[in-house]
């Protein structure tokens, strides 16, 4: 049985290229999500085994709110990207529990690593 990922990015490309990259390690896909409201909402629907977040979204939620808001109800693991290469961001968002942080642009290799770091964890 495949493991099951939300993709959480407002970056249209990017989302197409973390889709290609998720699938091709094995990964199903159930959704892309533009915004962290709209995310919240997919999580607890789906309930995927890993969400690949970013943080800065398209609509006034923030993904390191959504995945707190989602930890109300979930422990899945979820994987930052994001272009935002500020410690107090990242602080704030590795204090949610079983979460990893990459920079954009992110390698293959890169999301692998921290993809089994959070699996690991959980």
């Amino acid at each position: 049985m495949k493991r099951k990922v939300v993709i959480v990015e407002d970056d249209r490309l990017l989302s197409i290229v973390l889709k290609k990259m998720a699938t091709s390690m094995g990964y199903e896909v159930l959704a892309t999500c533009p915004g962290g409201r709209n995310a919240v909402d997919t999580v607890e629907e789906m309930k995927p085994d890993l969400v690949i977040m970013d943080i800065m979204l398209a609509d006034n939620v923030s993904g390191i709110e959504a995945m707190k808001t989602i930890r109300n109800n979930s422990d899945v693991p979820v994987v930052y990207i994001t272009a935002q290469n500020d410690l107090r961001i990242k602080q704030e968002a590795t204090t949610v529990q079983n979460s990893a942080y990459l920079l954009k642009p992110v390698r293959m290799n890169q999301l692998q690593e921290a993809i089994q770091t959070v699996q690991f964890a959980a």
